[in-house]
């Protein structure tokens, strides 16, 4: 029994990663199921086994891209290193992060067609981003110390995560990514958000 579920989770995964790429590249509109099953070597009906339909799939690359990041992040947090060398290893964290998925990321979100019934999913994916945000605050707690006595740790997490997002969105969509040095920005961030 062990070898079928990991044959099925190994074609889960090749699934997720063609989606992924295919959503990137032709939009939500422009990938049908067909073509997925096509390059992942498999039969459209045979999708259905494991996505209930192209929304469950494209809701599936988000998530599987979001987990990647917590597990990434919940590496660095579990080191024994003192607060200020994990918080600039999650920030070198984020921006490689980016850079990485930034293009994916940005296509995933923006390309789907919102309509009311996927607030349920697009509430899955906020308690991921809550995860992701919850597991960082203790870090920027013991960084901001006795200075952020009255500071918001949500907000100030929010702050980092989103000034590196700009960052990234300036240097991706300009296509400056072979200007990017990871540590060099950690750095910069590091003596901003916590007044070195």
């Amino acid at each position: 029994m062990g070898k079928i579920k990991e044959i099925h989770n190994a074609t889960k995964e090749k699934i997720l990663e063609i989606a992924g790429r295919f959503f990137v590249k032709h939009s939500y509109r422009g990938v049908s199921l067909g073509m997925i099953a096509d390059k992942v070597g498999i039969r459209k009906a045979s999708l259905y086994y494991y996505f209930r339909n192209k929304e469950d799939l494209y809701f599936g690359a988000l998530e599987r891209i979001l987990d990647e990041l917590y597990v990434e992040i919940e590496v660095i947090v579990k080191k024994d290193l003192p607060s200020d060398k994990k918080a600039k290893a999650l920030i070198i964290a984020f921006i490689e992060f980016s850079v990485n998925k930034e293009k994916f990321i940005r296509a995933i979100i923006q390309n789907f067609p919102f309509r009311k019934k996927q607030m349920k999913r697009f509430a899955g994916i906020e308690k991921k981003r809550d995860d992701i945000v919850a597991i960082i605050e203790p870090i920027m707690a013991d960084c901001i110390g006795s200075k952020g006595k009255e500071m918001d740790l949500r907000i100030a997490t929010y702050v980092l995560i989103g000034g590196i997002n700009m960052i990234m969105e300036e240097h991706i969509y300009n296509d400056n990514k072979k200007d990017i040095n990871s540590e060099e920005l950690a750095d910069k961030f590091f003596d901003i958000m916590f007044l070195r």
